[in-house]
């Protein structure tokens, strides 16, 4: 699988320099990540296949030297994996990991909440002390943290910013409890269509590893026999934050498409690393523009927000049923 043709996420550069340190290096930087993390980066590793020197040169670009080769290529997989892990960590704990690698990935809770309507995580957590609304959004992605905030009532918002300004550790088991009693809530909520929002993220899940052709028949179906449903499934399955997926190239395209208004608004609720994907994608001066326009706009309301980005959204998903753009993922792709 070639690593040069989109832009690679934080895993996929963290994967990359644990291939590339090896074993022996790698041990030291391993053995500080919990089973989860260590799930995750594994799994990466084993699906990085074939490595070109270009991609090692814009990720390492400081162990290059450390890695000189006669061969233009790099090669990743699982026997690569299997030695990082058998080598940095107790055997028993390295074959529990590895045999979870064959198991599809299921959404954590704290990814999970970030996918839900900030309304909904309001309703959710508004009942809990300030201490733990503040451990459970510091766990969320930041955008959608934000905007839970701005739903807060003024003072549990203070109370909360400033607990969690001063969170530095929180116990193990502390966490533990709180992820297992919102994966309760979780399972046990149900929309308006009385789907559990479990069963809901499994629906997801699934279709986005269907092809195209298979998924686009089904949800026109879906639509036809319960719209409302299909409402909820179709604001899952694609999200803002997705966009950070998808090629410089595609990024490019959407640009083409979208008028900057209606991009500024969008960008004002979405994570500071997806705004700069797209300002990456445009001349330093139209960046710098929109960074001006969307520092003299101020705060918006969350519906404004969500509503320029669904726009966007539209425009995407458009432009993909016309071939414009890829947002199924392909071999060049993770």
């Amino acid at each position: 699988m070639s690593r040069g043709k989109k832009e690679l996420s934080g895993e996929e550069k963290t994967a990359i320099l644990l291939f590339a340190l090896g074993p022996e290096a790698a041990a030291p930087i391993v053995q500080g990540f919990d089973d989860r993390t260590l799930t995750r980066l594994s799994r990466r590793m084993s699906e990085l296949g074939t490595i070109e020197v270009e991609t090692l040169n814009k990720v390492l670009n400081e162990y290059l030297d450390m890695h000189e080769s006669d061969d233009p290529m790099y090669h990743s997989d699982l026997s690569s994996v299997t030695d990082l892990l058998h080598y940095a960590i107790e055997q028993g704990r390295a074959q529990e990991i590895l045999e979870n690698l064959d198991k599809p990935r299921t959404l954590t809770v704290w990814e999970k909440l970030s996918r839900i309507q900030p309304a909904v995580i309001k309703s959710y957590i508004e009942s809990e002390h300030p201490q733990t609304i503040a451990l459970i959004l510091g766990n969320i992605d930041p955008s959608v943290a934000s905007h839970v905030i701005a739903l807060l009532d003024d003072e549990i918002q203070m109370s909360v910013v400033m607990r969690m300004s001063k969170i530095e550790t929180v116990p193990q088991e502390l966490v533990r409890d709180i992820e297992e009693t919102l994966e309760k809530e979780l399972a046990e909520a149900t929309g308006s269509s009385g789907i559990s929002f479990d069963g809901m993220v499994n629906v997801v899940e699934i279709l986005k590893g269907l092809d195209k052709e298979v998924s686009k028949p089904l949800l026109e179906r879906l639509e036809q026999k319960d719209e409302e449903l299909f409402s909820q499934v179709d604001k899952l399955l694609l999200v803002f934050e997705d966009l950070l997926e998808l090629s410089d190239k595609d990024v490019q395209t959407i640009l083409k498409h979208v008028s900057s208004d209606e991009l500024v608004k969008a960008l004002k609720g979405a994570p500071d690393e997806l705004a700069d994907r797209f300002f990456g994608n445009m001349s330093s001066r139209a960046a710098e523009i929109m960074r001006e326009d969307m520092q003299v706009m101020g705060p918006l309301k969350l519906a404004d927000v969500e509503e320029s980005q669904q726009s966007i959204l539209r425009v995407v998903r458009k432009l993909d049923e016309d071939g414009s753009i890829a947002l199924t993922a392909t071999d060049d792709m993770v």
